[in-house]
């Protein structure tokens, strides 16, 4: 730990602080009471089940997420259980809150029928999410958002790539060992730049250009090192693998897809002048999204065998084609307009001959995937 972060730890400590931290938090919008969060939920249209449930004593287990742990009457900002909450009380769902950090998770994980916890997307969290679902989906069979076998390749760009290649998937060229010889032949014929990227990271974190086979290699030795490289998260390190993809220049933006049953929306993203990550950059335009996008999120999605997944593409005009970049079942979400054509904010509908219809509405999509769920298993 740095000085700097010793220094803050202790200094948190302090009331006065701590109340000109919170003040702080609040002014940059970073943090709401909990009651001013449901209120801004309600711009969307609410989603409700048309059949009765085929269980009298269905429970939900919600788990609380980014709660801000220096106030308890405030969570940040990009809290994702009121969501799921405002879905369960307008379907009158009897729910409970669900720590399932606590040492007797096990137990009480028991008495629900459908347990829902969005994860935090840190190395941490997932190695304790992938632990605890594996237990919960394959030994105990609850029904879990996220299931085990979505989240095992959540935040894991390894895995996906796996995945990807696995089902001939047209992933952007991607390179991934773990043995440093085999890395040293890959960068004496590849053409530069390359791509690195950690196994784990969102909005462009962990992504760096390798300009030459030099810096690239300045890279490795430090990967196949006694102690890895450091990243940005201060608990973990690249450590034994590298991650490399083809840089494809004339790809412009990102575009984002997220697939929900039947329902598609998405957004385009381009990077800041000068850069070309478009993750995090936040310059996001919404529009018509192309049938042949559309047509290869919903593929992924299938094969993934996930309820809602985001798939991100670059597409490069010189080969004529849409790559995927990562998959992803939670994505960071500020509003209920994931899709506007015209400024119309509402999702395509993708029909049995595989057509697509736009339908306005504005809604979260954490609703519209409680929906499949439910629709799925739960109901008469």
């Amino acid at each position: 730990m740095s000085l700097r972060s010793i220094v803050k730890k202790i200094a948190l400590k302090m009331p006065f602080v701590v109340n000109k931290f919170i003040e702080g938090q609040k002014k940059s919008g970073r943090i709401t009471t909990y009651e001013e969060h449901v209120q801004n939920l309600e711009m969307a249209n609410v989603v409700l089940l048309n059949e009765p449930l085929k269980e009298i004593n269905f429970t939900v287990g919600l788990v609380k997420d980014d709660i801000f742990r220096y106030d308890e009457k405030y969570l940040y900002k990009r809290s994702y259980f009121p969501k799921y909450e405002r879905f369960l009380k307008n379907n009158k769902i009897q729910y409970e809150f669900y720590n399932i950090l606590k040492s007797n998770w096990l137990e009480e994980a028991k008495k629900y029928d459908l347990i829902i916890w969005h994860t935090a997307s840190d190395p941490s969290t997932q190695k304790i999410a992938k632990n605890k679902l594996y237990v919960l989906d394959k030994i105990l069979k609850k029904t879990c958002l996220p299931s085990y076998d979505e989240i095992w390749g959540y935040e894991d760009k390894v895995n996906a790539h796996y995945f990807y290649k696995a089902h001939n998937l047209p992933e952007i060229p991607t390179f991934v060992s773990h043995d440093r010889q085999d890395v040293i032949a890959f960068l004496n014929q590849t053409t530069y730049p390359i791509i690195s990227k950690l196994t784990t990271g969102s909005a462009s974190f962990g992504v760096e250009k390798m300009n030459s086979k030099e810096e690239a290699m300045q890279l490795v030795n430090k990967v196949f090192s006694n102690k890895g490289l450091k990243t940005y998260f201060p608990f973990e390190r690249q450590k034994d693998y590298v991650y490399f993809q083809q840089f494809i220049a004339d790809a412009t933006f990102d575009l984002r897809i997220i697939t929900i049953g039947n329902k598609a929306l998405g957004y385009y993203r381009y990077p800041n002048k000068g850069d070309f990550r478009a993750s995090g950059a936040g310059n996001y335009e919404k529009k018509e999204i192309p049938a042949a996008a559309l047509d290869l999120a919903f593929q992924v999605k299938e094969l993934y065998g996930a309820t809602c997944l985001a798939t991100d593409l670059l597409y490069s005009e010189k080969n004529k084609q849409y790559y995927i970049i990562e998959s992803s079942i939670f994505i960071g979400v500020d509003t209920p307009k994931q899709l506007e054509i015209d400024g119309v904010a509402g999702y395509y509908e993708r029909t049995a001959k595989g057509e697509y219809q736009f339908k306005e509405g504005k809604y979260w999509i954490q609703e519209l995937t409680l929906m499949e769920i439910f629709k799925d298993k739960f109901l008469k």
